[in-house]
């Protein structure tokens, strides 16, 4: 499924040219946030992927970083975004193949990904796709 896109590092220079794919679930985040948190993640030694269109067009975006769980290694993604999931779901499958590629590489046994209320449509595509819910993840905020 892959072989129809391509996945590659999102370099320094694509990060601003990444952000709107990134607020389709997180509209309020803005440039200086997710600077931040790119930041963050190459910092704690992970990384960013973009999946792209033939056309050179950026129609995914993964964060990602390796760490160690109660099971071993783990790739954690905690950002996994594709654009027009509803038309083409087969971009859903095609970053969650890189992702797992990925872990397999880094030598992980096991994927954790980490969605929003925004992404229900993602989240029952890629359980069809193997992917199921194993955990939850709560979330409380502080003022």
């Amino acid at each position: 499924m892959t072989a129809l896109f391509q996945t590659s590092a999102l370099a320094d220079h694509q990060l601003a040219q990444a952000l709107p794919l990134v607020q389709i679930s997180w509209p309020e985040i803005d440039l200086p946030s997710w600077l931040d948190f790119a930041r963050g993640i190459r910092e704690e030694g992970g990384g960013l992927l973009v999946l792209k269109e033939p056309e050179d067009y950026i129609c995914g975006v993964v964060a990602y970083r390796r760490q160690t769980g109660l099971d071993g290694a783990v790739l954690s993604v905690p950002l996994f975004i594709v654009a027009d999931l509803a038309n083409r779901p087969h971009l859903a499958q095609a970053l969650a193949e890189a992702v797992e590629q990925l872990g397999r590489q880094l030598g992980c046994r096991i994927g954790h990904m980490e969605f929003n209320w925004r992404q229900a449509r993602l989240i029952d595509h890629l359980r069809r796709l193997g992917w199921p819910a194993e955990s939850a993840l709560l979330e409380r905020r502080w003022e």
